[in-house]
């Protein structure tokens, strides 16, 4: 069950507020759209990105692909790792999906 933070964001982002969680310094949770596809997406800024972060989620990506499935990853500008996965049709999944995203990360202590 998340915390009221927590769903209070995913409240907000289902209802199309523009939403943000912060949930360590340099990592964030928000809506994102991809063209007109409207997403959530993990911000790990360049900063707060660990030694071999990115080689590990871009290996896990692929190595779990089912587990993984509808999470893209890229670099933005700013050379932060980007977490990107479409909003559902069920809210109701959206609070797993946040997780996937963030154990996918390897950021599973943040998961609360």
């Amino acid at each position: 069950m998340p915390d009221d933070r927590r769903q209070a964001f995913l409240d907000d982002l289902v209802s199309g507020t523009a939403a943000q969680l912060s949930l360590a310094p340099g990592i964030k949770v928000g809506a994102l759209n991809a063209g007109n596809c409207p997403g959530l997406a993990l911000h790990v800024a360049r900063e707060a990105l660990q030694a071999g972060q990115l080689q590990r989620v871009l290996e896990r990506r692929i190595e779990q692909a089912l587990a993984f499935d509808g999470c893209f990853i890229y670099l933005d500008a700013q050379n932060a790792l980007v977490i990107w996965h479409a909003l559902p049709a069920a809210a109701s999944t959206l609070d797993r999906i946040l997780s996937r995203m963030l154990s996918l990360a390897t950021l599973q202590a943040l998961d609360r």
